[in-house]
Formats: structure tokens, sequence, C-alpha cells
């Protein structure tokens, strides 16, 4: 019984490390939070471009060439320039899109999982805080 009283022995941080363990920890948090702010951002704007620039660009594109899909088949378009360029916006944009939605999402992840190691870390620092609230008694 002795042994496992003596395993289980913690020995505790000075007030020093504790407090940069938790400086540390803040560091985290604000990390997080910024990657998650980031995060948010992005979606937004890919939301607002998507809002603002692409659905009036289809909807234009089917008001106009109404002759011809989306995939640029139908009649023969070999001097239409203004059909093709429009088309070649309309393709480009689905890529920024998802760009910028996929990027906000891995930045909102990011921020997530630096916020949750923060926690891990601050939970791993509890046992050692109780050991200093245990000695001044």
């Amino acid at each position: 019984m002795a042994a496992e009283t003596e395993a289980a022995a913690l020995e505790p941080l000075t007030t020093a490390e504790m407090e940069s363990t938790m400086a540390g920890i803040k560091r985290m948090l604000k990390i997080g939070a910024a990657f998650a702010a980031v995060g948010y951002l992005l979606v937004g704007f890919a939301l607002f471009v998507e809002i603002t620039a692409f659905h009036p660009l289809l909807e234009e594109y089917f008001t106009t060439h109404t002759g011809w899909s989306l995939a640029g088949g139908g009649a023969d378009r070999a001097g239409e320039t203004a059909l093709n360029s429009q088309l070649a916006t309309i393709h480009s944009f689905p890529s920024v899109l998802l760009w910028l939605k996929l990027g906000g999402v891995a930045h909102v992840l990011v921020g997530i999982f630096v916020a949750l190691a923060a926690i891990v870390r601050t939970l791993a620092l509890m046992p050692h805080r109780l050991a200093y609230e245990l000695a001044d008694e």
C-alpha cells in the first residue's frame, strides 16, 4: 500500500511554472480564436461573393443565351466570343468559391483544435493547482 502512495505522489509545480503554463494556454486560446475568426471571414466572404456575383452571373447567362446549355452545348458557338468568355467566367467561379469555403472550414477546425488542446493543457494542470492549494492549508 505504501508503494502505491509513493507512486501516486505528485510533485507540485512552482507558482512561476504554473503562471507560465497559464500564459501559454491563454496564448493558445488567442491563436485558436484568430484562426476561427479568419475561417468565419473566409466562409462569409464566399457566401457574399456567391450571392452578389455568381448567382447574378448565372441569371444573366440563362436570360441572355437561351440557345446554349451551361456546359457549352448547343448550336455552333465559334463566333460567340462573349458567350465563350462568359462561360469561362462562370466555370472558374465554383473553384474560387470552393477554395474559400474549404479554407474557411479548415481555419475554423484548426481554431477548434487549438482551443481543445488548450483545454487539455488546462485539465492537465489541475492536479498541480490542487496540490498547490492543498499545500497552503
